[in-house]
């Protein structure tokens, strides 16, 4: 039966590695996006299309009426006008058509190369996503929140942050540029030259600039800064702030197309300020670190503020860093930090974190906002694990308290919170992208901190790993955290059915994930599609994310899977996750093993007890294989049941501090000695000269009668076949002092002789 099994298991992984058929694969919804067809599915009301013309290759839809043609508006390429990479580290490409008034007409998903959108049902989840940003307007922001003035809102993608946020800036910044080029919108909205300027255009040239072409050009951030002056109107002071980059921006907010531009060391900023009523701001100053900068205002001229003013700071400020803008407006006083990728910091105490935060903050500023709540949730609850392992030994001196069982409950919670009700799976694609990254860092100096931060509750608990790991190991994640290890434990313990594989395969199966692991690692290193199809060895997705996949191999494997967990206790965290494996390297840097009494392996407890066959034959624990289910950490600590506890207990007396008496650490393995008990025991031995550890050196040398001999001779030892027999009676029985020669002596549970 073992034989079989092994060779269904390395058959299916055969099959996972090879290559799939290419209509797995094909992740194009449109073959020919210029073709008629696909023309008039993008824009259903156009009769006629022109030639992809231009540097952007854009289309013109006509409407032709008896004889007649009238221009509709565009149709282009997304990946012709902008290069936004998503996950799979390629653009994701929609067909865009644009009518001329600045409004979408239509999408459709062309292409895309994100890992989890590689099936039928995923791409039409995406494509239905990018439906949503028809019959917005190129002047309008899109937001994941609820829409103030100006702003669009669309439904994000659910489990998927980068390709929301990858796929949003595909459109709008492509529907922008190629509305500049047509002239639809002023040609400054994206900072760029118009490619169709002519004397009949300059009169939009000469077009005053509104908030909407700063904000789609520049980082720009927005404040509620005060009150206003007039008690009857509600509104209060706003104050904006952008830094200025493009030179044609600058020209026109300087004075026009034949304004000079500042030097290039310069700085331009532009603020503006919409409080009606309110006279022009006065003290208006800069502060950054220790420096401060009052630069000559030059008024600008903006739609949509009631003042405007470039700032030009000869050198010094750098707005890739946190600054503060400070400013009275009549009687108030205004004070605002602005911080990277037009982060708009408003509490002092942001202000203070703002001086440290990253240019990319800004970019994942929202996705942490929209999951705050879930994400406290989860800094409590992975807080409370770690100090359960903070005072685990404590925990497990009380009577009636066992930690294991308390390991159990956790698991059920996280099974519904991280697994079904916000699913935070973590795989091993993140950490191969990880190393990806590194590798870039290393060689190319580039390293995108938002792919790892646009997940806040991944990243939370990818932190609280890299916390525990150099002091209790991996199995803080894979025992207690990770959802998919605690639906196959939770399985396999409701289910009647057990089966275990003979210690030989164990030990040869468990050292299967560590090439998995390798492979996906080296794969996303080379292409992210390979990685990728490697990656489907993990069940994660089918699991918990069942809507991203429709590829009835991957769920065949899956429930397998999940499947065996109900028979064999958790055989995919055992023998061939990849993500444990890579975990498990980690583990070179744990610094607190698990303590073992000298006599650890002569008692079989422990080993008996432990379901994931973690302790060695001597008694040793296997750190790499270990998952810190705490079963042998409840014995340790047991006095009515670990044999050393128990002899000590008969000869000393228990008390809550036992762990402290050197009679008790001197039966502690050395290597598994804490620094505070080797303190002890080194000022015994100079107080009082110390003495020799009990029975080191021998094993021959345990007493005869005491609990350690009878629990090793009730094993089955060599003396007992020396003797004809064992005694059977509870090691707790008083009456059973002497060994027995013969079954015959041993006393029955009331006391008399058999």
């Amino acid at each position: 039966m073992s034989r079989r099994y092994l060779a269904v298991v390395f058959a299916l992984l055969l099959a996972l590695s090879m290559p799939a058929p290419a209509a797995a694969v094909d992740r194009t919804t449109i073959d020919d996006p210029f073709s008629d067809r696909a023309l008039s599915k993008v824009f259903p009301g156009a009769d006629s299309f022109s030639e992809p013309t231009g540097e952007y290759r854009i289309v013109e839809a006509y409407d032709e009426t008896d004889g007649e043609r009238e221009l509709l508006g565009y149709i282009y390429l997304t990946s012709n006008v902008v290069d936004a990479e998503g996950y799979g580290n390629e653009p994701i490409e929609f067909l865009v058509a644009l009518d001329t008034n600045g409004t979408i007409q239509g999408i459709e998903l062309v292409e895309q190369h994100e890992p989890f959108f590689d099936r039928i049902s995923a791409i039409q989840r995406l494509r239905r996503f990018s439906y949503q940003m028809v019959g917005m307007s190129v002047t309008e922001e899109v937001t994941l929140r609820e829409a103030e003035s100006g702003e669009y809102h669309v439904d994000a993608l659910t489990g998927a942050s980068v390709t929301t946020r990858v796929s949003i800036e595909s459109v709008t910044r492509s529907a922008r540029i190629v509305a500049r080029e047509k002239g639809i919108v002023s040609e400054l909205a994206v900072g760029g030259e118009s490619a169709n300027e002519t004397a009949e255009g300059n009169d939009s040239a000469e077009r005053r600039m509104t908030l909407g072409d700063l904000g789609r050009g520049t980082d720009l951030v927005r404040w509620d800064a005060g009150t206003p002056a007039d008690p009857n109107d509600s509104a209060p002071i706003q104050l904006y702030a952008a830094p200025i980059e493009s030179d044609p921006v600058k020209q026109s907010l300087l004075g026009g197309a034949n304004a000079s531009v500042p030097d290039a060391n310069a700085t331009v900023l532009w603020i503006g300020l919409r409080a009606p009523g309110q006279p022009r701001p006065d003290h208006l100053r800069l502060h950054q670190w220790t420096r401060s900068y009052a630069p000559p205002i030059r008024e600008t001229q903006v739609d949509g503020v009631d003042w405007s003013a470039a700032l030009v700071i000869e050198g010094g400020l750098d707005t890739a860093r946190p600054f503060v803008l400070g400013l009275t407006v009549g009687e108030e006083r205004i004070r605002r930090t602005y911080a990277p990728g037009g982060l708009a910091v408003r509490r002092p105490v942001d202000a203070a974190a703002a001086r440290t935060l990253p240019a990319w903050a800004g970019t994942v500023e929202s996705a942490w906002r929209d999951n705050g709540g879930t994400a406290l949730a989860l800094i409590v609850f992975l807080g409370g694990i770690v100090g359960v392992f903070a005072f685990r030994s404590r925990l497990c001196r009380r009577e009636g308290v066992t930690v294991n069982r308390l390991r159990i409950g956790t698991l059920g919670v996280t099974l519904v919170f991280l697994g079904w009700y916000h699913p935070t799976q973590p795989t091993t694609q993140q950490i191969a992208i990880l190393v990806r990254e590194l590798i870039s860092w290393a060689t190319t100096g580039g390293f995108r901190w938002a792919l790892f931060f646009s997940a806040p509750l991944v990243a939370i608990t990818f932190i609280c790993i890299a916390v525990v790991i150099p002091k209790w190991g991996r199995g803080v994640f894979c025992g207690w955290i990770c959802p998919f290890g605690a639906l196959s434990e939770l399985l396999y313990k409701l289910t009647p059915w057990e089966y275990e594989l003979p210690r030989e395969y164990h030990v040869k199966l468990e050292k299967l994930r560590y090439p998995l692991f390798i492979a996906i690692v080296i794969g996303f290193v080379i292409s992210t599609d390979f990685g990728a199809k490697l990656a489907k060895v993990e069940p994660f997705k089918a699991a918990f994310y069942s809507s991203l996949v429709t590829d009835p191999v991957y769920i065949a494997w899956s429930a397998i899977l999940v499947v065996s967990g109900a028979v064999m206790f958790r055989p995919y965290c055992r023998y061939i996750c990849p993500l444990g494996a890579g975990l498990a390297i980690g583990n070179v840097f744990q610094r607190t093993p698990i303590q073992r009494y000298d006599l650890c392996g002569d008692c079989v407890k422990c080993q008996s007890d432990c379901e994931f066959q973690a302790i060695e034959d001597d008694g040793s624990i296997n750190q790499f294989q270990c998952f810190q289910c705490s079963v042998c950490v409840d014995n340790y600590y047991d006095p009515g049941g670990c044999p050393v506890v128990l002899q000590y207990d008969n000869e000393h007396g228990f008390s809550v501090d036992a762990w402290r008496d050197p009679h008790l650490i001197e039966r502690i393995r050395p290597e598994d000695r804490t620094t505070e008990q080797q303190r002890i025991l080194a000022d015994r031995a100079v107080t009082d000269g110390g003495e020799p550890e009990l029975f080191a050196g021998s094993d021959d040398l345990v007493p005869k009668g005491t609990i350690v001999d009878m629990v090793r001779r009730s094993a089955g030892g060599a003396s007992d076949d020396a003797r004809g027999g064992s005694c059977s009676c509870s090691g707790s029985d008083s009456s059973c002092s002497e060994p027995a020669t013969s079954s015959a002596e041993c006393p029955d549970e009331e006391g008399t002789d058999a």
